[in-house]
């Protein structure tokens, strides 16, 4: 299974020319925690990120880390929201440009970021949520004794497909709940990985289509609530070392005026870019 993952991915960083698939981000925090990657994983740790860390923390010195899943903010979005990709990027200055699998729907992306591993291994191929059965970044993570949250919207991918796991949950109706929890649960300190999930934009990008004002507003808040983790994590985890990563799963198109959509093998859809901050306890 690691290996068949590892062909996959791998053919999809050739066609779409990118060294790195949306896939590696869970060998990478693995690495960084100094855990074993999940048994079905055949992505590759991203190497600037390793290397970075190793510097300036030294090997398996990670303590802290909080991803913000930013559902469908991919390249096509950073090409008509440069502003907000330069705060995005200013936050995190390690840009790794990265591609998605096929199809490009959520829960086919992000159960790939979350095991390493291609949606033929996973086992979703498309848009459905069951729980997967594979081992994640949060099986792993859990047995090494970390402490996780996965703070997400009712009923959205990431609520649904990682159940089950010996990890906190925390669901709520809104965006904007959610995030406050998020806020909080940084606050308190007491969650070594935290997943933080935003559907605003991908929601309004299928309903008004992908660069309508509403979708603009959600774009923009984005880096707004990427800026408050880090100036939460730089207050309440100064004593630690830590990594935020800006984690999008796919991009999207416009399919009319009104309309977006995405989970097609092209560029709008496939291309993202994920976005790391680290640094070192005070």
């Amino acid at each position: 299974m690691k290996e068949k993952s590892a062909v996959v991915l791998n053919e999809f960083r050739k066609k779409y020319d990118r060294n790195y698939s949306i896939g590696d981000l869970t060998p990478t925090v693995c690495e960084l925690f100094g855990v074993p990657e999940p048994d079905v994983c055949g992505a590759v740790a991203v190497a600037p990120i390793v290397d970075q860390a190793v510097r300036t923390m030294g090997e398996k010195a990670m303590e802290k880390v909080v991803l913000f899943c930013c559902d469908a903010m991919g390249e096509h979005q950073r090409e008509h929201f440069p502003e907000v990709f330069e705060r995005i990027e200013k936050v995190a200055p390690f840009r790794i440009p990265s591609v998605a699998v096929m199809p490009s729907v959520t829960p086919v992306c992000y159960g790939t970021i979350f095991s390493g591993a291609a949606p033929c291994v996973h086992g979703i191929q498309k848009y459905e949520k069951p729980v997967l059965e594979v081992e994640t970044l949060f099986d792993v993570m859990a047995r090494a004794g970390k402490n996780v949250a996965v703070v997400s919207v009712n009923v959205c991918s990431i609520d649904m497909i990682f159940r089950k796991r010996n990890v906190d949950y925390y669901s709520f109706r809104t965006d904007e709940q959610s995030f406050a929890c998020t806020m909080e649960l940084i606050e308190k300190n007491n969650y070594d990985l935290i997943v933080s999930y935003m559907t605003g934009y991908d929601a309004l990008q299928h309903k008004t289509g992908c660069f309508s004002p509403e979708c603009t507003e959600q774009a923009y808040l984005a880096a707004d609530r990427f800026e408050q983790l880090s100036s939460a994590m730089d207050q309440y985890y100064k004593d630690q070392n830590r990594m935020l990563v800006f984690v999008p799963d796919h991009g999207g198109h416009l399919v009319e005026e009104n309309r977006g959509t995405h989970g097609f093998d092209i560029p709008e859809d496939m291309l993202v870019s994920h976005y790391y901050r680290l640094r070192e306890k005070a």
